[in-house]
């Protein structure tokens, strides 16, 4: 741990592990810019011994996250202020401040170190995967919750309408301040993280090597990270009704999440697309019941050669081989839709951000598939969808998640094991390709000009570095260039 240092950014605290998320309804404007306090993630343990997350928005487990206590200069719990622990900057390609805080007496100074490295062995994955001029602030929470309940986490807030972000979008924290290029809410953490001191079976071990019958400390608090950093969406059904909705519930103004704008149905079409899956409305109910969602965009589509990621919604009775009353074929609320789809990615490289974690599950990474998606979000420092001017238009717009996009290039198989296949939408040329590996090394990649709307085969095989994350730097005729992730198998 480096030197003391408190940042001022303070906010919230508790409950919860399902994977889960909350949202209160205040709204506050400035100008044009409109702000709400942001989902939450609730772990709890569902009846299988399993982790479940859970995304809740305007209930009482969004409000309790939100409500235990906030101080300029520290959380406040229960009335009584706690000066933080050492914070460390994680010096990769986003910097990450992490206060750290002990609120259980109890709890040994050496547990709670230990507790803190895991934690942070999370935050400098994520760190060395993204890029951000704005620092991130997250508070971590250690304290004793009530049984069944390991933790919760979630942006402070989220935003809409400010500089740099899509019109009428709401973003997490970190992600808007990045798109914006400014702390837009500076007196507090962008990202409240807390769990549970009390639960026995967590694994706080960093090798991977998770026992059976215990549950990977970091890899849960990479999945949590992930949600406040922006995976999450705005969609819902109402089980009784079958009504589904999007915006959070919130009637003024209704907004999706970026998140929302890349699902589409099986027909391809935006889920958003008013004229066919209406807001507040069956037949969005009926789509968001009827199996998983794909989730689509220039950086998906490299990474799944053209498929679209998929995005779970329900545990279908088809697949499961018959009914569970209460959990399949319905709507989990939190669960649903703020995931990656269980029955297709659990147990895989891309594992981390389905719903359900399992004992000695352990991941070290989001995996390809997410990180296009955070890509997509606009992680990548662009909105690489078309930018529409009203949301609920009556016309096809939306529909291509390549339309409107600026230098996107299309990069599989991802991970690779020797070559890739690059292609280019048209109008660009790519002039220039180096690979560099996590350790800084470079290797030259066989060239030859990549023009727009062709699609060339690059020879990967010199590249005899270890399995891990690469950096393919490309760089175009006009002499801008970017950054892809890749892995290598």
């Amino acid at each position: 741990m480096k030197e003391k240092i408190f940042t001022p950014h303070p906010k919230h605290l508790p409950p919860s592990l399902l994977f889960s998320f909350l949202l209160i309804s205040s709204i506050s404007w400035a100008q044009s810019q409109q702000s709400l306090p942001g989902p939450i993630s609730e772990l709890t343990m569902n009846s299988n011994g399993e982790i479940a997350c859970e995304i809740h928005a305007a209930d009482a487990v969004a409000a309790a996250h939100h409500s235990i206590g906030k101080a300029r200069s520290g959380l406040t719990v229960n009335g009584n202020q706690k000066s933080a622990s050492n914070t460390k900057k994680a010096a990769t390609g986003a910097t990450i401040f992490v206060d750290y805080y002990n609120f259980d007496p109890s709890l040994p100074i050496e547990d709670f170190i230990i507790a803190a490295t895991a934690f942070q062995s999370a935050v400098d994955a994520w760190a060395s995967l993204l890029s951000s001029d704005v620092p991130i602030y997250v508070a971590a929470v250690f304290q004793p919750l009530d049984e069944g309940v390991l933790g919760s986490a979630g942006p402070t807030s989220v935003f809409a309408n400010a500089p740099g972000l899509e019109r009428n979008t709401w973003y997490g924290d970190a992600l808007a301040d990045k798109l914006s290029g400014e702390d837009l809410n500076p007196t507090s953490y962008d990202i409240v993280a807390n769990f549970s001191t009390v639960f026995p079976n967590w694994y706080y071990g960093t090798d991977g090597n998770t026992p059976a019958g215990m549950y990977d400390f970091k890899s849960v608090v990479l999945h949590e990270l992930g949600h406040g950093l922006g995976f999450f969406g705005s969609l819902f059904v109402d089980n009784e009704t079958g009504i589904g909705d999007y915006g959070f519930g919130i009637p003024n103004p209704v907004f999706p999440a970026i998140y929302d704008r890349l699902a589409h149905s099986a027909d391809g079409k935006s889920i958003l697309k008013e004229n066919k899956y209406g807001n507040f409305t069956t037949a969005l109910g009926d789509v968001l019941l009827s199996g998983p969602l794909t989730a689509k965009g220039p950086r998906i589509k490299g990474t799944t050669q053209g498929k679209g990621a998929q995005v779970f919604t329900i545990l279908d009775s088809d697949i499961l081989g018959g009914e569970i009353p209460g959990l399949t074929d319905i709507w989990l609320p939190g669960s649903s839709y703020s995931h990656l789809d269980y029955f297709t990615y659990a147990g895989g490289p891309n594992g981390l951000m389905v719903p359900f974690l399992s004992t000695g599950a352990s991941f070290d990474n989001p995996g390809p598939i997410v990180l296009s998606i955070f890509d997509d979000m606009g992680w990548n420092g662009k909105v690489n969808r078309e930018v529409m001017e009203n949301p609920n238009a009556q016309d096809d717009e939306g529909d291509d998640p390549l339309a409107g996009a600026d230098n996107v290039v299309a990069v599989y198989p991802n991970p690779f094991s020797s070559n890739i296949n690059v292609s280019l939408l048209e109008g660009r040329s790519i002039k220039k390709a180096i690979l560099t590996d996590g350790g800084g090394y470079k290797y030259n990649v066989p060239k030859g000009k990549i023009s727009g709307g062709q699609q060339i085969t690059l020879d990967l095989s010199n590249v005899k570095g270890p399995s891990g994350l690469y950096f393919l730097q490309l760089t175009y005729d006009d002499n801008s260039s970017e950054v892809v992730k890749l892995f290598k198998q």
